[in-house]
């Protein structure tokens, strides 16, 4: 039956909100503005019963709060002084000449010197009741101002206390009643500083001092800054142990306050102990993890001036505040979500096609989210088609490029062998056949796509003794190679279009003997290959259209266009071709292409 039931619940509640998920956004804040209202005037009402009971109380706790920072000042203050009689007794002739032979009682007249010493010292100080100093040996010597609040010390090296002072570099440390250490004869409590004696100058450690203050000083220390509201103090050390005992709340009842504490510096709170309620003030001293616990009946305080003027005040802005967090409520409802749908918009302008998880029902914001992710995921396969075909275009491209030049070389080399064997030169015949078979042996490669420079140079080097036996006397050829560049691989017949259209658009044209050069040189980061003549030249017109034709529409620029597209679509680099020409001047082709782009191509 429970079950049925928890079903049917849950069920109506999954049910109830769907349906407020499925709301208009103008609906919801309507709703949510009047649920609102309602709660903030019924929270109004009860503070208002509640405020002026509770501002005499806040008033009397800050009040309280300042008497710890008080309190705590004037323990700082003690102890500091504490501490600096301590460095004074560190250093003393006599204390240093003792503990350096390692016994305390090494000489009775040093020993007399020091033991006038320090009940000069502890009669002068009120805050000392006992001195004691041990030496590594655990000798001890005391002095103390109260015969009947005697101390028997156990061994200096078994206490809990001695391996921190020891590694604690001449710092002090605080232990409630020696840490153990002592056997008192009065149940009074005292606090005991124990730091080690180090040599002044080794600073090699020679002795333990222990000053023990009595809790009369702790109480001293407030005696005269308490409020009048039968407040009872007390101090606690690291261990949550009283310092200052309080008769009238027992053990359990302190240690259950400091549960109620947290992490915080300070606070107050209202408690119940002993069967009272009081008021509990604290305020944590961190320098030495001691915890100062102020403890007010709440009956003894004193009714303080009515605050009914501010009630209307408090219940305004009270009201105003809660509106005013229901206001950014609703607002982030619905900005948050369209934020997210714009920073994902500021993403698609960088290329970032990512979709929006947003949490709403089947609202407009709902609807806006799943039309986006929609359309993202639309792109995102647009995308990939475009890249897709893009790539597989390229690719046919480059090899249509490569199928057509070389018949396009084939042709013209046939057509010059044609033209010696008609005119009867064999041995041109036999020297133009050898140079052909030794370029196609180059340019097959085995099937390779990619070369070494070097073995495009000599590639090149062959088609140019098939043209100059067919061009006796009308042009030479200079080589000026940088070895560095001989072992880059590039793709392979780029040379030879760029040398065959030197040689028929440049030399030839100019009606005269010529010159070709082609160089290498390496630099840093580029590969620079050139190809120059001093032929005929171009106007800047003839090299744009040369540079924006397409292919295949001049046969004449066939070889130079198709080189420039077979670099940009295997490197993938635009940038990587450079023309110079002037009519009558000569025309330099310059390809660079960077080195790491040649290497990355090559190991694809």
């Amino acid at each position: 039956m429970y079950e049925v039931l928890e079903q049917k619940l849950s069920a109506c509640y999954k049910s109830v909100e769907k349906r407020f998920a499925d709301l208009k956004i103008s609906i919801k804040f309507t709703l949510f503005y009047f649920l609102l209202l309602i709660a903030s005037i019924t929270l109004s009402n009860f503070l208002y019963q509640k405020i002026y009971s509770n501002i005499a109380l806040n008033k009397v706790s800050d009040v309280s709060v300042q008497t710890l920072y008080s309190i705590k000042a004037n323990l700082n203050l003690m102890i500091n002084n504490i501490n600096s009689y301590s460095k004074m007794i560190l250093s003393d002739n006599d204390i240093q000449y003792l503990l350096r032979n390692g016994d305390i009682y090494y000489d009775l007249n040093a020993q007399e010197r020091v033991s006038a010493y320090l009940n000069k010292l502890i009669q002068e100080t009120p805050a000392i009741s006992s001195i004691y100093v041990f030496d590594m040996n655990g000798k001890e010597y005391s002095v103390s101002n109260q015969n009947d609040y005697r101390f028997v010390p156990i061994k200096v090296m078994e206490t809990g206390w001695y391996g921190p002072v020891a590694s604690g570099r001449g710092a002090y440390i605080l232990r409630l009643n020696g840490g153990g250490a002592f056997e008192r004869t009065l149940d009074d409590n005292f606090i005991s500083m124990i730091r080690m004696i180090r040599d002044i100058n080794t600073t090699a450690p020679i002795g333990i001092l222990v000053i023990n203050i009595p809790e009369a000083a702790f109480k001293e220390s407030y005696a005269n800054i308490v409020n009048n509201y039968a407040t009872s103090i007390t101090i606690l050390d690291e261990n949550n142990d009283s310092i200052i005992k309080l008769s009238d709340f027992s053990k359990e009842e302190i240690s259950s306050l400091v549960k109620g504490f947290g992490n915080n510096e300070h606070g107050f709170r209202k408690e119940k102990l002993n069967g009272r309620e009081v008021l509990v003030s604290y305020l944590v001293e961190k320098k030495y993890n001691w915890k100062i616990i102020s403890i007010i009946p709440i009956k003894e305080l004193s009714n303080e001036t009515t605050a009914s003027s501010l009630v209307g005040f408090a219940i305004i802005v009270i009201n105003s505040f809660i509106l005013f967090l229901g206001s950014i409520f609703i607002s982030r409802m619905i900005t948050i979500p369209i934020k997210k749908l714009l920073k994902s918009m500021k993403g698609v302008e960088k290329g970032e096609f990512n979709t929006v998880d947003i949490q709403a029902g089947d609202d407009e914001i709902g609807k806006l989210r799943d039309g986006y992710n929609i359309m993202i995921g639309q792109i995102r396969e647009l995308i990939r088609r475009v890249i897709e075909e893009q790539r597989v275009k390229r690719k046919a491209e480059l090899n249509v490029l490569q199928a057509q030049i070389k018949p396009h070389f084939l042709y013209n080399t046939l057509d010059s062998i044609n033209s010696l064997a008609l005119s009867g030169k064999t041995e041109e015949v036999c020297d133009v056949v050898d140079a052909l078979g030794s370029y196609y042996r180059l340019s097959l490669s085995k099937g390779k796509e990619v070369i070494t420079i070097a073995e495009e140079i000599e590639m090149v080097k062959s088609y140019l003794k098939i043209q100059q036996v067919r061009y006796e006397n009308m042009f030479t050829v200079e080589f000026d190679t940088d070895e560095r560049c001989n072992q880059f691989k590039i793709l392979k017949l780029v040379l030879q279009p760029l040398v065959e259209n030197a040689l028929y658009h440049g030399i030839r044209a100019k009606g005269g003997n010529g010159i070709i050069r082609i160089s290498t040189k390496y630099s840093e980061d580029h590969i620079y290959i050139s190809v120059e003549d001093d032929g005929a030249g171009m106007s800047e017109e003839d090299i744009r259209k040369i540079m924006e034709s397409d292919l295949g529409v001049d046969a004449a620029s066939f070889g130079l266009r198709g080189t420039i597209e077979r670099l940009r679509i295997f490197y993938g680099v635009e940038d990587c071709f450079q023309m110079n020409s002037k009519p009558g001047e000569g025309t330099k082709i310059i390809i660079s292409i960077p080195v790491k782009v040649i290497k990355e191509a090559n190991h694809d």
